[in-house]
């Protein structure tokens, strides 16, 4: 086949020599051939600048004419120059951009977008090679590209899939025949590409994708080598692909399939599918679009071959016809994980941002602090119309939710408002805290569905929980709770659970379907330690759940690894047992145990603070391995900080109110767990504590006690503690 394709390719060169010497022919003007294109692509809290690079390979398997360049083209001395909102800028260089899996294309630099300085405008300049080049006809061009100006097109920020041409610049007119023999030199040209394609990419991957098998009757989508960005992580990062020839299709629509083979033709052993959440079309290109997608939790780590598959709108099939190479650097276990609650959220990426709402239940002051705790940046502030309790953060989508006191529920990406729900709340929830409304907003993120505890008319308990569906922005039915909701629910998504330890002496809890719906109460009063639990909390690696106790020390805990489930009869809800026990820790919190977080990963590491002013809290260890056989859950160590040092202002720290101004998390760039809490003393939050958890339960105690020796550690020169200012 090899003899064949290349004689074939050489009949056809000759046979345009010889067009070129028996027929006249007209000059062209020189005039820019396009390589690629630099592409914005925002994934949560952050956003990249990558560079698809359409020649070689790519251009050949996308099979677009927008991108004629058959010859592989190094693009380097690469320079990028990105304008934000606020005036200033960020300049990357060639070190910043990682090689794609093709080989060619670049994995670009990330900024934030969830501050408050956002990307307007960016400038890309470089070199590419060799300068001779391959489009049916040889040209030659100048060794740097021309300059890539990306705005845009409303001269705001820069949106999701907003991109500008890389071209290279002709040095040389070409020419070519006349009208009467272009015909006979397209054939030539057609050939010469079917023969590049046949023999493929000099890479494996590249190989791979473009003489993968094709459906049988269904419409054939041309794609590159790789997706872009070529590497994320699962569960979190969006990526695309490119793609030519997709007919008018919903994304929902669009089947794709993530193997460790190509599945172009039908499933393949280890794949993993999902749907295609966003299409774009590329206003260079006619006929090529991208195609965007979040990487599935469930994928582990390693590299994977991209195809898609569906039905368009008029009922035809279509599939590509070879695969783009992909590679999971990471596995996120938080999603399934149990994302903390309370009233503070934490959105992850390179830019890690808290959202600290101004009010509370009792509060008046409206708006929703936006507060980088790592990756710089300057606060900022988004406007409510009404007072916000509580915010919660999707790691997968870098989507915020926030709830107001009144019925109000708020969509919030980056720092700004994009909409405002209402929920189904129909009466006032009472707490010994304050009434609402709406109480507060947890987050399921493997089904990308919110959880709102509410006050519900008519309810035995005069609360419920409605689900809140974010990717179509529709509520389910609200759920009548038997037992009083908690203050701060909290989400196993892995186990399919809602936790909503209340102030009734109730640790309830609520199965959840695979859609993510509310579908059952069930009861247990027998865990003991106070009648007022005000917070949950899990570590779901483990199983092993806490709630906090309001006016003890306690911190009541039950093992859901070993947890059994009894349906209820005759109308009652059910009821569900497990080991459990009760630890009391030493020293004393403001109105008791209130608010508690543990944060995810795996450091096994919690925190519990009171509320309503004091300083004190404690970090927890928590068992690093599942039980069984019955063993009772405990608490393995913990130190009791009794004081937390006064803010940057000279004043001293006050926890805040309900619903609790607590969470943790675990840093996706340093590993390390954190605890944050805001401080209230001056009736609004004015400052964050970053508290360092591992760096605590290292420190020195006072001997024979679980409890903090200040004296011979300092929680801020030490760095275990440190102060973000909110404004």
């Amino acid at each position: 086949m090899r003899t064949f394709v290349s004689t074939l390719r050489q009949s056809f060169r000759v046979a345009g020599l010889s067009l070129l010497l028996g027929f006249s022919s007209v000059a062209v003007v020189a005039s820019p051939v396009n390589l690629g294109y630099l592409s914005y692509d925002i994934s949560g809290t952050t956003a990249t600048f990558d560079i698809a690079n359409i020649t070689g390979a790519n251009s050949v398997g996308l099979g677009d004419p927008t991108f004629p360049v058959v010859t592989p083209v190094t693009l380097s001395g690469l320079s990028l120059l990105v304008h934000l909102s606020d005036g200033t800028s960020e300049t990357f260089s060639q070190s910043d951009f990682t090689l794609s899996l093709d080989g060619l294309s670049y994995d670009g630099p990330s900024v934030a977008v969830g501050g408050g300085a956002l990307p307007i405008s960016a400038l890309l300049t470089g070199n590419l090679s060799p300068t001779t080049l391959d489009i049916g006809s040889t040209i030659s061009v100048d060794s740097a590209f021309l300059p890539v100006t990306l705005t845009d097109v409303t001269g705001g920020p820069l949106q999701d899939g907003e991109a500008a041409l890389i071209q290279a610049n002709t040095t040389t007119t070409s020419t070519v025949p006349e009208p009467s023999t272009l015909a006979l030199m397209v054939a030539g040209a057609l050939a010469t590409l079917r023969a590049r394609r046949r023999l493929g990419a000099s890479a494996a991957l590249a190989a791979a994708a473009a003489v993968a098998p094709g459906v049988a009757g269904a419409t054939t989508v041309g794609m590159t080598t790789a997706t872009l960005p070529s590497t994320g992580v699962a569960g979190v990062t969006s990526v695309k692909l490119t793609a030519n020839g997709l007919p008018s299709v919903a994304p929902g629509d669009i089947h794709i399939a993530i193997a460790p083979t190509c599945a172009v033709g039908g499933s393949v052993v280890g794949e993993t599918d999902t749907v295609a959440t966003k299409v774009t079309a590329l206003p260079f290109s006619a006929t090529t679009k991208t195609i965007s997608f979040t990487i599935p939790g469930t994928v582990a780590q390693g590299t994977y071959l991209v195809s898609i598959s569906g039905t368009d709108s008029g009922g035809t099939a279509f599939a590509s016809k070879g695969c783009s190479a992909m590679t999971v650097t990471t596995t996120n276990t938080t999603l399934n994980a149990c994302l903390p609650t309370s009233s503070l959220a934490v959105a992850l990426g390179t830019h890690v941002t808290a959202y600290v709402p101004r009010g509370y239940w009792s509060g008046s002051t409206t708006g929703v602090q936006v507060v980088p705790i790592e990756g710089g940046g300057a606060p900022s502030l988004i406007a409510t119309p009404h007072v916000v309790n509580s915010c919660a953060s999707n790691p997968a989508s870098g989507e915020t939710i926030c709830t107001a006191n009144n019925t109000d529920v708020y969509r919030i990406t980056g720092t700004a408002l994009s909409s405002t729900l209402t929920s189904g709340a129909t009466g006032s929830a009472s707490f010994s805290g304050g009434n609402c409304a709406n109480c507060g907003v947890a987050i399921n993120a493997l089904t990308n569905t919110a959880y709102i505890n509410m006050g519900v008319a008519g309810s035995p308990s005069g609360t419920g929980l409605q689900s809140l569906n974010l990717t179509t922005g529709t509520f389910g039915p609200v759920f009548k709770l038997q037992h009083q909701v908690s203050e701060n629910i909290s989400i196993d998504a892995g186990r399919s659970l809602l936790l909503s330890p209340g102030e009734d002496g109730n640790y309830g809890l609520v199965k959840l379907d695979s859609a993510g719906g509310l579908v059952g109460e069930y009861a247990n009063t027998s865990i003991g330690g106070g009648t007022d639990y005000d917070s949950a909390a899990e570590d779901c690696t483990t199983g092993v759940a806490l709630a906090a106790s309001e006016f003890t020390s306690n911190v009541p805990m039950a093992d859901l690894n070993q947890a059994t489930f009894t349906p209820g009869s005759g109308g009652s809800i059910g009821t569900w047992s497990s080991p459990h026990a009760v630890v009391p820790l030493a020293g004393s919190f403001s109105a008791g145990t209130s608010g508690i977080s543990v944060a995810p990963g795996s450091a096994h590491l919690g925190v519990v603070t009171g509320e309503f002013g004091g300083q004190a809290f404690a970090v927890l260890q928590l068992p690093t391995t599942p039980a069984t056989g019955g063993t009772v859950p405990s608490i393995t160590d913990y130190v009791y900080v009794p004081s937390l040092p006064n803010t940057p202002d000279g004043i001293s720290f006050s926890a805040g109110f309900d619903p609790h101004t607590i969470t943790a998390y675990t840093s996706p760039n340093d590993g390390k767990p954190y605890a944050l809490i805001a401080d209230w003393a001056t009736g609004t939050p004015t400052y964050v504590a970053v508290i360092d958890l591992q760096a605590l339960m290292a420190a020195p105690r006072v001997a024979g006690t679980h409890t903090l020796n200040t004296g011979a550690f300092n929680l801020l020169t030490s760095g275990a503690v440190r102060y973000v200012k909110t404004s």
